[in-house]
């Protein structure tokens, strides 16, 4: 116990007599640490807000349907909600597992207005829930407004569509598509409002109706095309489609995550978290190897002084303890400071998001629609960041203690 008091207490001087040397070092490690947990809470926050931005735009992140739908969207692919998969969905909600669910009818169309037509996707949505589901209502243009409760031959479209028919807000078009039982389905709609969602797709071709009307319009009776349904907590993605598919019939319905609904944006997930993985990389490597230079440079500039030691009795392990504790002391420090400084900046950009707007047209070019990336920062990253400098740099620090501890106590004394 005595020598291991003198040990620490001769780490603890040595580290400081040359306060320029560690200073400098502790500040990479400071700042190298800030940078890493504030570059790993980036990329998560980043990465989440991407999914959550894709998925509740108007996907939901489940969805179920009639096996083949989702390759093959025809009216002819549709079902009829059993008991037992609506009493599930109920139940998962009452749990908090789910946020809520909603039935959907939907069908490509011709839209006409005056002389000018084109091919549309109606799509149905039950009002009030889809409030809670999907952001797409929201993104209505000044001079509309969107759908409400009492609305029944009254429409939203996107405004792309619209500029391509030559219409717009309180116009008039004319719907015509087959129906469910094999009619001609035509209808006089009425638009109340426009939506820009950013992806190119919906603007161009989506039109919303409420879902009564659907209904009628299409004779669809009990039958649906999708079940949308929106999650609390993704890391409940997969607990829930077990549950969901346990109570269906695998060769009838199908049940897809987002990941197989928006498969455009699983491939910018990959790319945004390996581009987080090789920058954390290289930050903790440089952090590591500037432990590593003020250790190795320490002991260079003390080898006449190791020399000593060893000759008066010192043991090899005990100058192996003492460089190794002075790598714990300067890398334990920089740690602490560094993830107080970078959960300070993580706070700052949690509610000041980094915005790219300005490139907003850029982004949906590849179906991304996230423009504000926020910093999130978890425990986890907060262990991981403080485990990995550590280990790193003590394990760095290994090859100049261990050369101490080995040097020849005759030429070490000789050593200019």
């Amino acid at each position: 116990m005595k020598d291991f008091n003198i040990i620490i207490q001769l780490a603890w001087r040595n580290i400081w007599r040359n306060k320029r040397r560690t200073v400098l070092t502790l500040t990479t490690i400071i700042i190298g640490c800030a940078m890493i947990l504030f570059n790993n809470a980036l990329f998560h926050g980043g990465t989440e807000k991407m999914i959550d931005d894709a998925v509740t735009i108007n996907a939901g992140h489940l969805q179920i349907h009639q096996k083949g739908f989702f390759e093959n969207q025809t009216m002819e692919n549709a079902f009829i909600p059993d008991s037992g998969l609506i009493s599930t969905l109920n139940e998962l909600k009452d749990k908090q597992m789910i946020k809520d669910f909603s039935m959907r009818v939907q069908t490509d169309a011709l839209i006409s207005f005056n002389d000018t037509t084109s091919g549309a996707v109606v799509q149905s949505i039950d009002v009030e829930k889809e409030k809670q589901l999907t952001t797409l209502h929201s993104k209505i243009l000044p001079g509309g407004r969107e759908l409400n409760s009492s609305d029944r031959k009254n429409i939203i479209m996107g405004d792309t569509l619209a500029k391509n028919l030559g219409t717009g807000v309180n116009s008039i078009i004319t719907l015509l598509t087959q129906g469910f039982d094999g009619s001609i389905c035509a209808e006089k709609l009425t638009i109340v409002g426009l939506f820009k969602s950013g992806n190119p797709s919906y603007d161009q071709r989506l039109i919303l109706m409420p879902h009564a009307q659907a209904v009628e319009t299409f004779a669809m009776g009990d039958f649906i095309h999708s079940i949308i349904i929106s999650i609390n907590r993704s890391s409940d993605l997969n607990q829930i489609m077990s549950k969901l598919k346990n109570v269906t019939d695998a060769s009838s319905i199908e049940i897809l995550g987002w990941r197989e609904l928006i498969p455009d944006i699983v491939q910018f997930v990959v790319i945004d978290v390996s581009v987080g993985y090789i920058f954390a990389a290289i930050l903790f490597l440089v952090v590591a190897l500037t432990v590593l230079n003020t250790i190795q440079m320490s002991v260079f500039e003390r080898t006449r002084e190791f020399g000593v030691m060893l000759s008066i009795g010192t043991s090899p392990k005990n100058v192996f303890s003492i460089i190794l504790f002075e790598s714990v002391f300067i890398t334990v420090i920089g740690i602490a400071a560094g993830l107080i400084l970078g959960s300070v900046i993580c706070t700052y950009f949690k509610y000041n998001p980094i915005d790219y707007s300005r490139f907003a047209s850029e982004f949906a070019l590849y179906g991304v629609y996230t423009t504000a990336y926020p910093a999130k920062l978890t425990a986890l990253n907060v262990v991981i960041t403080a485990v990995v400098i550590y280990a790193s740099s003590i394990l760095f620090s290994i090859i100049p203690a261990r050369r101490a501890s080995k040097l020849n106590p005759v030429d070490a004394v000789r050593h200019l």
